[in-house]
């Protein structure tokens, strides 16, 4: 009768100590380093979103920067009433991002200490063509100046410009603006008539040239604006085909 061998084999006692051979262990530290770098991840990325304080606390001019602070001194009106509404209209104008197309772009960005709703900016989309922001300063010559409360509001309300061309609301949200009360609307033309008048000439408008129905209505609003009758009818797709 033999005795059995209770022990370990000296021959393999040491290489189980280890966790097994040289790539095995390798495996499993990387695997386990992976499981741990991805949990401190997830634990930092949790903990920067419980500290950081919620939007909602937040006020929206709090996050316009400079452009909140852009503008002519209001404080300088002397009739309280009319301080109020150009007030009024500052904040409306600043958390409507008007700031954000209608300054002068330059080098570094918007020139918001020179060109503050000065216009110029220029945007360009493929099979739509070109638009350029116009001056939204009181100048009578470059800008809204000549231009009277109603034709405002009528952009605001209506999105047709002055002399009647639809305003694409995919670029200017003016169907957001269409929700302003009339007190909102002469609160932004009130802060609008105290904002400096700047000579800077934008670039008239062209009749536009529009590849096919589709960007015409993405522009203007589908079927509350008739597409011209020379633009060609909308690529159909495999959805569409019967």
């Amino acid at each position: 009768m033999t005795s059995e061998w209770r022990g370990a084999s000296p021959q393999t006692s040491e290489f189980e100590r280890g966790g097994g051979p040289p790539r095995v262990r390798m495996k499993k530290f990387v695997k386990w380093f992976g499981i741990s770098a991805l949990a401190i991840g997830v634990m930092g990325f949790l903990a920067f979103l419980y500290f950081i304080p919620p939007f909602t606390l937040l006020k929206p001019e709090d996050f316009s920067g400079p452009a909140g602070k852009a503008g002519p001194d209001l404080s300088t009106i002397s009739d309280p009433g009319e301080r109020m509404m150009a007030e009024r209209g500052h904040y409306l104008v600043t958390i409507g991002s008007c700031n954000d197309c209608h300054t002068t772009p330059g080098a570094q960005g918007p020139q918001i200490d020179t060109m503050y709703l000065a216009g110029g900016f220029k945007l360009t989309r493929r099979g739509h063509g070109s638009y350029v922001s116009v001056n939204l300063t009181p100048d009578k010559d470059t800008g809204i100046g000549s231009w009277t409360d109603e034709d405002l509001k009528r952009v605001w309300r209506n999105g047709l410009a002055p002399d009647g061309r639809p305003v694409p609301g995919s670029l200017m949200p003016w169907p957001a603006f269409s929700q302003w009360t009339e007190e909102d609307m002469h609160a932004v033309l009130v802060y609008l008539r105290h904002t400096a008048p700047i000579v800077h000439r934008t670039p008239k408008p062209a009749e536009a040239a529009f590849t096919d129905t589709a960007a015409y209505e993405e522009d203007y609003g589908g079927a509350d604006y008739a597409a011209p009758a020379n633009l060609e009818p909308a690529p159909r797709t495999k959805n569409h085909e019967p």
